[in-house]
């Protein structure tokens, strides 16, 4: 319910039936940086979630803002052995579960845009920001962080400075938090641990279900520099490909921007 805490103890439940610890703060600087201290000091999987993040980040370090007891702030904590030329591909399969257990479970129209946001009618609904550690080999550990917009008033959604939305906004009857929240981590657990970097050919075909530009123009930001093109889905790496006048360019996740051209 709105402005009610989680149950954490359900939570905690459902977290351990996978094998993986857990962690609940009523706040938390960033349950990214919980998960990867819980793994530097017991090297066990994790899941962190907080009714308040203080610090929570986007990608390029972008604040992600965070009202009490009102949206979902969580991280998975997994180990998996991913070649590093793969890694990119980890936010796509995390939204894809996202999405999927969103389109299912809540009723709700969620896609995504390249390389980690949510959107729900082209409107920001939520982000993922994924942070690694060497564990052991071509293994690491993953620190998978989602954040999600459940209650949010107009004024804090229009301190995004982009055009934002709320999950009550756009499915009709009432939400759970706690429910939402099983349910995400276990669509997350589930898709990473199944992920196998020898399919990623499957994955690319699957991503274009899910990508809310798919086959249309956008422009990719990177620095100062513009460049127009067709948006073409991924390539087996996680890399944008974007269809230009002089050719086909992949983009990665570290370097760009992705916006819908204008019309």
């Amino acid at each position: 319910m709105k402005g009610e805490p989680i149950d954490e103890a359900l939570i905690g439940q459902k977290v351990a039936a996978h094998g993986l610890d857990w962690l609940y703060r009523s706040e938390t600087g960033s349950t990214n940086a919980d998960v990867l201290d819980y793994y530097r000091e017991h090297r066990r999987e994790v899941v962190a979630f907080s009714e308040l993040q203080k610090a929570g980040r986007g990608r390029r370090g972008r604040q992600w803002h965070s009202p009490v007891a009102r949206n979902i702030y969580c991280t998975v904590g997994l180990q998996k052995a991913l070649p590093a030329k793969q890694q990119g591909l980890l936010s796509i399969v995390t939204g894809i579960a996202l999405c999927r257990a969103l389109r299912r479970n809540a009723g709700a129209a969620i896609d995504l845009k390249w390389p980690n946001d949510l959107l729900a009618g082209e409107r920001k609904l939520g982000g993922i920001l994924i942070e690694s550690r060497p564990h052991d080999g071509e293994s690491f550990f993953f620190a998978i962080g989602f954040g999600l917009n459940l209650f949010m008033r107009e004024d804090e959604l229009s301190a995004f400075g982009q055009p934002a939305t709320s999950l009550d906004r756009v499915v009709a009857g009432e939400l759970d938090r706690g429910e939402i929240l099983a349910t995400l981590i276990d669509a997350v657990i589930a898709e990473i641990r199944a992920f196998d970097p020898l399919q990623a050919q499957s994955l690319v075909e699957e991503y274009a279900e899910f990508d809310a530009f798919h086959g249309r123009e956008v422009e990719v930001i990177s620095g100062r520099q513009r460049i127009r093109g067709i948006n073409r889905g991924i390539a087996a790496g996680g890399q944008l490909q974007l269809e230009t006048e002089q050719g086909l360019q992949l983009h990665s996740a570290a370097e760009i921007s992705l916006r819908a051209a204008a019309e």
